[in-house]
Formats: structure tokens, C-alpha cells, sequence
């Protein structure tokens, strides 16, 4: 599998052995959303923040970024969007 992907197989191996109470945190303070069905043979993670949409001058300047999420309490710019810096 990919770095992004995995099977639920190789899924419930990584979290065998774990008691049913252990609690799953998610880096970068994301909060779980829920497990949509994509395909016949495919389950997309999903998180509550929304995605941002990365402009092409945004990811030729930052090529290291993959995907930013954005807080849903953000304020927004006049026009709607939402200025994120990256340091």
C-alpha cells in the first residue's frame, strides 16, 4: 500500500493488542468525522475541518505542503477566503 492508504487488514494489525478502550487521537488536532463507502473495495477517512483549496502559486511556492486543513471557527477575508502563512 501506499503512504496514504492502507487495507483494513493491515489497520486492525497495527491496532491489535490495543484494549477496546484505548483511545485514538488523530496528529494535528484533527477530529474524526466519519468512514464513507468510495467504491466497492475503498473507505475514505474523513475529518470534521474542511479542506483548503491550495492554489497552483501556492503549492509551486510550498511544494512540501500536501493538504491543509482549516479551522471552521477561521475568520474570513472580505472576499471569503482565509489567509493561512506557513512558517
Amino acid at each position: 500500500m501506499s503512504e496514504s492508504t492502507m487495507t483494513v487488514g493491515e489497520l486492525r494489525r497495527h491496532l491489535e493488542g490495543w484494549p477496546e478502550d484505548t483511545k485514538v487521537s488523530f496528529s494535528g488536532r484533527l477530529a474524526f468525522y466519519r468512514l464513507k463507502r468510495w467504491g466497492d473495495h475503498e473507505v475514505i477517512v474523513e475529518f470534521n475541518e474542511p479542506q483548503a483549496d491550495l492554489t497552483p502559486e501556492f503549492r509551486k511556492r510550498n511544494p512540501h505542503v500536501k493538504v491543509a486543513f482549516i479551522d471552521d471557527e477561521a475568520t474570513a477575508n472580505a472576499d471569503g477566503s482565509i489567509s493561512v502563512s506557513i512558517r
